[in-house]
């Protein structure tokens, strides 16, 4: 066990070298493309017509490359704070606890303006959320009057494919074979 743990501390150190070696710093990249883009356009105010089609050039290539470098400055926040939530959230920790309660008490609707008022009371607020989502799913049909016998108002929408004959033969056929053999 001690030998596994002197190669992964080993391996650590070799690692971090790697790293520092391998990939730039991201805060510095963009000081030193800064640095570069600044020292460009004071040579462009001094260069003779010769020299300044390479220094545009230059300089374009630098513009470029800094306009990715917020990107990758979100980037690097982002994965450093997914390290700190691994390392000092993951363990049901305090922290853990206060970051979900504060996620979850952020995600409910405490407040919500109705007919130009703002309400806070959760009765009232449940009742508007429900009415809104049962009107908003409601198809509404014009001229169609409202019936109270659903086959009236289904049979006017859908063909009648079958007829009463027919559905009384296919009734009996069903009674009489039970559930096997009426299948054509």
């Amino acid at each position: 066990m001690f030998i596994l743990q002197h190669k992964l501390k080993r391996l650590k150190i070799e690692h971090r070298d790697w790293n520092k070696n391998s990939f730039v710093n991201v805060h510095n990249a963009v000081l030193l493309k800064q640095g570069l883009l600044l020292g460009i356009l004071q040579e462009l105010k001094t260069a003779s017509l010769s020299d300044i089609d390479g220094l545009l050039c230059q300089e374009k290539i630098v513009k470029e490359k800094l306009d990715h470098a917020p990107h990758y400055q979100y980037l690097f926040w982002k994965e450093k704070a997914k390290m700190l939530w691994l390392k000092d959230g993951d363990r049901n920790t305090i922290f853990s606890h206060v970051v979900v309660k504060r996620i979850n008490n952020s995600s409910g609707v405490h407040r919500l303006q109705i007919d130009n008022e703002v309400t806070e009371d959760p009765k009232l607020i449940e009742v508007h959320i429900l009415d809104f989502y049962k009107n908003l799913y409601v198809e509404f049909i014009p001229n169609v009057p409202n019936t109270s016998n659903m086959v009236d108002f289904i049979g006017s929408y859908i063909p009648e494919l079958v007829s009463s004959e027919e559905n009384m033969m296919l009734i009996k056929c069903h009674d009489f074979f039970g559930n096997q053999d009426c299948y054509f």
